[in-house]
């Protein structure tokens, strides 16, 4: 495992002809050399040194890297507190999601960014400034690294005379931070590369974390509903690897990704939601109810509960009456072997119980009723279908004080309350001033 881990907000590079046209090999010339430097002070090679997410690198090396790695190295910018991936990075390393012990921080100033506009999570870590370097650090602290990096190859280019300042700048703060980071890494027990010790396993995608950055100023409910057996359950013949004393413990994509309520909440809350997972017959009233709903609903099915009678008439009624704000996603996990035999039933007792979802639906909500078979792209339907049944939530709401004679403000699509799209940013990358930023190829 690498010593260090570095987490930057990568800029996209579609279709590039050269290397030296990518926006982000700055980052990249950086790494290499604070790798180098880290190695060199430490006696390991450069790749027990230190690791990058480059293009084409696998997700699973990146998150091997990131869950054993000793030191954690962020690149501060408006970008970085911007990207949801970057976010779903410090949670993994600050909230015990790594295995083991947590790695310790060291942050690089990459551009310029005052302390009080740090999201709430991330306020006791602004970088230091480095010391004993003099006017290095003084500029560094200053302008940031991505402007000493730009400064110095803009000088290599004109081959001006002022290039070994620049260089030297950079080497002197690359050479701290390595030091840093060996001095941070002693402090924290190295983790094996070997997957059969006695480490828990970790999970394949980082997609059911919170965004540590996201800070929105409201949270709107969302209730979500598991039709799914506990381990005394289930029918007869299945496995109960999957399962758990309660609901909150099913965990249909595996062991790896870990219980999918977890990840549900995770997934809302990083959207701008508080939701809650209430069972069935709490809000079940809500679906006959001329009284506006508490909020939108989603309900999440195990085919294979399908087969309980009490969670079948659920299942049925839920669809029978499919009131504007509710959604059905189900799970058919493809690497279940026991699901992937079963998967032409299975899909036939999905059709059966929810055929208004299935008819009246767009093809997306149908894709999700007939079992989504992987952990990402349940993530995905699950927060498009968050978003969805929000926008119809507040439609139906608005349709009925209206009929009431009551006033509603703002228009539901596009009023102040929705929420943070999980891909979206903050930052386009450009400067209020003109100057070159990250970025610029």
């Amino acid at each position: 495992m690498p010593m260090f881990f570095m987490s930057y907000a990568r800029v996209p590079a579609p279709r590039l002809r050269d290397a030296s046209q990518d926006p982000n090999r700055l980052v990249f010339q950086f790494f290499d050399e604070l790798c180098a430097d880290v190695a060199r002070h430490a006696n390991v090679s450069l790749e027990e040194a230190g690791f990058v997410e480059r293009p084409g690198t696998s997700s699973e090396n990146s998150i091997n890297a990131l869950f054993g790695c000793q030191v954690f190295v962020p690149l501060y910018s408006k970008r970085y507190f911007s990207n949801p991936q970057c976010g779903r990075q410090w949670t993994a390393v600050t909230d015990g999601a790594t295995q083991g012990a947590r790695p310790n921080i060291v942050p690089v100033l990459w551009t310029p960014y005052s302390p009080t506009a740090l999201p709430k999570r991330v306020k006791d870590q602004y970088p230091e400034e480095p010391e004993g370097i003099g006017e290095a650090a003084e500029d560094y602290a200053r302008h940031g690294l991505h402007r000493l990096l730009d400064e110095r190859l803009d000088l290599t280019e004109r081959s001006d005379p002022d290039d070994e300042q620049a260089a030297a700048r950079v080497a002197q703060v690359t050479d701290w931070l390595a030091r840093r980071i060996v001095d941070l890494a002693a402090r924290v027990p190295r983790q094996s590369d070997s997957s059969g010790g006695r480490n828990p396993v970790r999970p394949m995608t980082l997609a059911g974390l919170d965004d540590a950055f996201a800070d929105p100023p409201f949270a709107s409910p969302l209730n979500i509903t598991v039709l799914a057996p506990t381990e005394t359950q289930l029918p007869v013949g299945r496995d109960d690897v999957l399962y758990g004393p309660g609901v909150a413990d099913w965990r249909p994509y595996g062991p790896a990704v870990g219980p999918l309520v977890e990840q549900m909440k995770a997934t809302a809350r990083n959207l701008g939601f508080e939701p809650t997972v209430v069972p069935f017959h709490k809000i079940q009233a809500e679906l006959h109810s001329t009284q506006p709903p508490t909020a939108p609903w989603i309900l999440v099915v195990d085919p294979w509960a399908l087969e309980n009678t009490q969670m079948a008439d659920h299942a049925r009624e839920f669809d029978r009456v499919r009131r504007p704000w509710t959604a059905v996603l189900s799970t058919l996990s493809g690497d279940d072997a026991q699901t992937k035999e079963q998967s032409d039933r299975l899909r036939g007792l999905l059709t059966a119980h929810f055929p208004r979802f299935l008819s009246e639906g767009r093809a997306g909500e149908q894709e999700a009723v007939r079992g989504l078979a992987g952990a990402d792209v349940f993530t995905r339907w699950f927060s498009e279908l968050a978003v969805a049944t929000k926008i119809r939530y507040l439609r139906y709401i608005h349709s009925q004080l209206s009929q009431n004679g009551g006033v509603v403000r703002g228009d539901p699509e596009n009023g102040p309350d929705q929420p943070r799209r999980p891909d979206g940013g903050r930052d386009n990358g450009a400067s209020s001033d003109g100057r070159r930023v990250e970025g610029r190829p």
